[in-house]
């Protein structure tokens, strides 16, 4: 009788293991598909967006945008402008690497440094010029500018916190165990990276932001598009980044998912070489052109021809599907200090041919027009539709499209006389610094067109040295008038950002920045 009294509730207790739901035994992880892999794991050492957000699952900054794209506390709690060129961060207390060394002032100090000077590292510029970092107690450092940095806390934002000892070690040892693994603060831990396969991540319980609903997070690059929508509709992926245009309603009537949409802060653009005198090897000659050929991106009417021959009205409708929006500055309108009233040029052929002829092209000429075909949505598709328009007028441009792992460095060897990229911040001063001044020790990484204009450069200094901000803003717009105006850039649109979610996600959105974070994820039930 006993023995089959201990049967019998034997029984039931596997009856009982076997109807609870899976997850009740063991969580099945939340699984993001995104459009490609992470290319480092160290935060400083890749400024594009898809590795700095798999990054700060793991790492975090001193600030950080919520989804409206205010200003929030991370692992600052506070801050305070105490004269114009002194900014206090007060640190939270009792927060701890993932290795267990403490997030105090001092991996503060050295973070902001190691940002500064470190060679690999592509964030220099968003590091303001400072006079000294000071670390006045274990949670107060005060950052000294060299002169008044009004954007400081939106610059600030790019730069996350590193342990010292973990760092320093594999940076003299080993800085390639740097690009590899992951020791933060944030809310997740890092577990393995299978290049190209996955990153997984496991929760990080004594994470000062409280409870995520999600303890197991997988990052998958599904670099095709319609896979990841697949992947999506099947259950195989949870969260989709970037749903193609044509998919968008495919995950619309599915019973299981839907999309969230809002415009981008990112800008898509065009850029020239406007340094090699002719064509030839790099640095000082472009290999994009014929060799020993003129350089025709040189001359301003054939940028400006250009400008008017591109009719991005066309390409949004078309190409785009309607979702975009027209650009006529790479900075985001959501951004600090954007210009207000600057346009784009208006689509005028003829006005392009003429522009051409004038300078010395009436029947076009030759080039390479590099596009990454995995970055940006619809990115080769766009480039070609520019070829096609440019055609119209003569230039006949050969379409290089690459992904971005083979285009980046290409471009940054300057092997490109005309390519298609985009960019997406909040700081004018970020963007200025990047993209229009010579390279030299911070500033230019994002100047791969080799631009100089000493007068502009002295101009930018005034400005983002001006605390009033009708003085500033007034001399920003005269800046940007110039800049755009000798069409060494030429903006396109504004993406829309479209992420696809499972209905196991409650009211998953879609966000300006771009970002797509696990922890900001809540389950349906």
């Amino acid at each position: 009788m006993k023995k089959r009294k201990i049967f019998g509730l034997a029984l039931i207790f596997l009856v009982a293991v076997f109807l609870i739901p899976q997850s009740g035994l063991a969580q099945k992880p939340l699984v993001i598909g995104f459009e490609g892999d992470a290319v480092t794991m160290d935060p400083h050492g890749r400024n594009e967006t898809t590795t700095t957000t798999i990054q700060r699952h793991v790492y975090e900054n001193l600030v950080g945008y919520d989804e409206s794209l205010k200003i929030v506390p991370e692992l600052a709690e506070s801050w305070r402008l105490v004269d114009d060129n002194t900014w206090e961060f007060k640190l939270r207390k009792g927060v701890k690497f993932h290795n267990g060394e403490p997030m105090n002032g001092e991996a503060v100090k050295f973070s902001l440094e190691r940002c500064k000077t470190h060679p690999k590292s592509q964030y220099k510029y968003a590091v303001p010029d400072y006079k000294e970092i000071k670390i006045v107690d274990e949670h107060t450092v005060h950052f000294i500018t060299k002169s008044p940095t009004p954007e400081a806390l939106v610059m600030l934002e790019n730069i996350s916190i590193m342990p010292p000892k973990w760092t320093q070690e594999w940076d003299k040892k080993d800085y390639a165990h740097l690009t590899r693994n992951m020791v933060g603060t944030g809310p997740y831990k890092f577990v393995e990276w299978v290049k190209d396969d996955r990153i997984t991540l496991t929760v990080n319980k004594d994470w000062w932001g409280g409870k995520v609903d999600f303890e197991k997070v997988a990052l998958r690059p599904i670099p095709e598009a319609a896979t990841r929508v697949a992947a999506l509709l099947t259950g195989e992926i949870d969260a989709c980044w970037g749903v193609s245009i044509p998919d968008i309603p495919r995950v619309e009537k599915h019973k299981n998912t839907y999309v969230s949409r809002v415009p981008s802060q990112r800008a898509i653009y065009v850029m020239f070489d406007v340094y090699a005198e002719k064509g030839g090897p790099p640095p000082k000659d472009n290999p994009g052109l014929p060799a020993g050929k003129p350089n025709p991106f040189r001359d301003f009417r054939v940028r400006k021809a250009i400008a008017h021959a591109i009719n991005v009205e066309d390409i949004i409708k078309y190409v785009m599907e309607g979702s975009a929006y027209p650009a006529a500055q790479i900075i985001s309108p959501y951004a600090f200090d954007t210009h207000k009233n600057i346009h784009r040029p208006k689509f005028d052929p003829e006005l392009a041919k003429k522009l051409l002829a004038e300078a010395g092209y009436p029947n076009g000429f030759e080039a390479n027009f590099d596009t990454p075909n995995d970055r940006y949505v619809n990115d080769q598709q766009v480039a070609e539709a520019i070829a096609a328009q440019l055609a119209k007028i003569g230039v006949r441009l050969k379409v290089v499209a690459t992904p971005k792992a083979v285009f980046f460095p290409k471009v940054d060897r300057f092997e490109s006389p005309f390519f298609l990229a985009g960019w997406g911040t909040l700081s004018w001063q970020g963007t200025m610094n990047s993209f229009f001044r010579e390279l030299k020790g911070t500033y230019g990484r994002n100047n791969r067109g080799r631009f100089k204009d000493p007068e502009l450069e002295k101009k930018m200094d005034i400005s983002n040295a001006t605390m009033d901000d009708a003085k500033r803003q007034k001399l920003r717009n005269e800046i940007a008038e110039a800049i755009y105006g000798t069409y060494y850039v030429i903006p396109l649109y504004y993406q829309e950002n479209v992420f696809g979610f499972s209905k196991g996600i409650k009211d998953g959105k879609a966000r300006i920045d771009e970002r797509l974070f696990a922890h900001k994820l809540k389950k349906a039930n």
